[in-house]
């Protein structure tokens, strides 16, 4: 199964030796690959260096650039109640915490952005997976007067705005959910300074805006309402990633050999893990595609990421799920649909019009063999 040159280029709308750039949209900066020919599964998880990169503030805040650390030493993180600063966290501090026994956590989680072009010319959409390293921003809120805290406001370096509701910091545990994470590692390696050097926020089930760079200061406040730079564009409050999944070795109007052929994919849901995805070619009956055993990844993850030292039954909540599914490709132009639910009932809708509210519908690709 390969794509056509032609195709690729016309989709891509740019290249140069080999290798493109697609500009995404607001808050998405960029993304580069390199084109594939063969059907392959994408990897379990994303080499750092092809991670994409995600500015929520670029395409919202005037005058954005993206903040400069040139030390870790010259971060600190600020802490409010209400107008009154009541802690400052500095690097040396985040470390110590990390140093206590059964303090520091590791993760694995999908970082995903809201926004997603169903004609892409990247196997994974703006989508990357990895392990995060961090220490619970619980640590650090012991100040706070919960009795009239209805939100807390999460400040970047560069202006960019969001919120959390103190529930999901301090009854994570009770909701099934990893407290929110001070994040200073990826994959075992420091954050790159496009990815949030020297700490960001992780929210295991959220969406990439709300799983803010470069955090410099939480302020709790007594007002309950939706504010934050994307939710000011229109975009949802809670920012959990609705239930998606998408083929990576297939691309809208490919054109691919006929035969047997593999199709390979992720399905994702913030809400609940996986449970099914389901593959159907020009409308005809339903088939279930392979979930991809965790036990094929295992090799390539440390032991002591959260959801493997817990024993958590896979798939994981947050995390993608590869699949994949076997089809033998006839001669003629075919549309593949696929859908994805997970555990809670949640699946994608036939439809969506509505580019703000984090859904994404039955994933569709128009393909031709040959």
């Amino acid at each position: 199964m390969g794509i056509d040159r032609r195709e690729f280029l016309r989709l891509s709308g740019v290249g140069v030796a080999g290798v493109f750039i697609l500009p995404l949209m607001e808050g998405c900066e960029s993304h580069t690959i390199t084109p594939f020919v063969e059907p392959k599964p994408e990897p379990f998880l994303t080499p750092v260096s092809q991670f994409f990169e995600q500015n929520g503030g670029e395409g919202a805040i005037t005058g954005w650039t993206r903040p400069v650390f040139a030390s870790p030493n010259d971060w600190s993180l600020v802490i409010k109640n209400r107008n009154t600063t009541i802690a400052t966290v500095t690097y040396d501090e985040l470390m110590t915490a990390a140093d206590e026994p059964g303090v520091e956590v590791t993760l694995l989680k999908t970082i995903e952005c809201v926004l997603q072009s169903e004609v892409r010319v990247s196997p994974t959409g703006f989508s990357g997976n990895a392990y995060w390293t961090g220490v619970p921003l619980q640590r650090f809120l012991g100040g706070i007067d919960l009795s009239a805290t209805k939100r807390l406001v999460l400040t970047g370096a560069d202006r960019f705005v969001n919120n959390i509701k103190p529930e999901r910091i301090f009854d994570a545990e009770s909701m099934g959910l990893v407290q929110p994470l001070l994040v200073y590692k990826i994959n075992g390696e420091e954050l790159p300074p496009e990815h949030g050097f020297p700490v960001r926020l992780i929210i295991q089930e959220a969406y990439g805006y709300k799983n803010v760079k470069w955090l410099t200061e939480v302020q709790a406040v007594n007002v309950d309402i939706n504010f934050g730079t994307y939710q000011g564009q229109g975009f949802i409050d809670d920012g959990v990633m609705r239930v998606n999944s998408r083929a990576t070795s297939l691309f809208d109007k490919i054109r691919v050999s006929a035969g047997p052929s593999m199709i390979f994919g992720f399905a994702l849901s913030g809400f609940a893990p996986i449970e099914k995805v389901e593959i159907s070619i020009d409308g005809g009956p339903v088939g279930l595609a392979e979930i991809v055993p965790f036990d094929e990844f295992t090799a390539n993850l440390p032991p002591n990421i959260k959801q493997i030292v817990d024993s958590e039954a896979y798939p994981f909540l947050g995390v993608w799920t590869p699949w994949r599914f076997a089809w033998d490709a006839v001669r003629g132009d075919h549309t593949i649909a696929i859908r994805a639910f997970d555990t809670a009932g949640n699946m994608q809708p036939d439809s969506d019009d509505n580019i703000n509210d984090g859904q994404n519908r039955v994933t569709t690709y128009r393909v031709s063999v040959t």
